[in-house]
């Protein structure tokens, strides 16, 4: 199994990973919605505290699964638990998230482990296109064309962080 790229990505995948904040700041968040249904997947924007400065920060992910009944979102970190708004949270887990129309506070927690691994699991086989660019890109793993628990062995230790809804207060 491949460690996650530790170093920050390359001006395309810069752009191609932040490409969704663009055209939400552009005022065009349908296109960016029209991008994630032809990709087959959601997104989830997460505004973070800085750790150091105290000051917001907005992150864009994918969305690799959602538990209804908890209203809570999974996610993974690009670049490992060395990417910043992980930093973020780690310091700060109280986030504001936002899913399409839907803005809510939540709270962040690490799900790495057999939460994780069987979410990604789930999520590798409902977009196996998808999951090999993933694969690609980030490298958690180095192919995904093997069985089930073989794979949820490899993803056990893929960083995976649960966003959960807050309560209203």
């Amino acid at each position: 199994m491949r460690a996650a790229r530790d170093k920050r990505p390359g001006p395309a995948r810069r752009f191609l990973f932040r490409l969704p904040l663009l055209l939400e700041r552009m005022g065009a968040p349908p296109l960016g919605q029209m991008v994630a249904r032809l990709l087959g997947i959601d997104w989830i924007i997460l505004e973070t505290v800085g750790r150091h400065t105290g000051r917001p920060h907005v992150v864009v992910l994918d969305i690799v699964g959602h538990d209804r009944a908890h209203d809570r979102f999974y996610v993974q970190p690009a670049y490992g638990r060395r990417a910043d708004w992980v930093r973020n949270v780690t310091a700060h887990p109280d986030v504001t998230a936002r899913v399409g129309r839907q803005r809510f506070r939540a709270r962040v927690r690490d799900a790495t482990g057999p939460e994780g691994a069987a979410v990604v699991l789930r999520f590798v086989r409902a977009h196996p296109w998808y999951a090999r660019l993933i694969v690609y890109f980030v490298g958690y793993v180095d192919r995904i064309d093997r069985p089930d628990e073989e794979l949820r062995r490899a993803l056990a230790t893929t960083p995976v962080w649960a966003v959960e809804a807050s309560p209203p207060r």
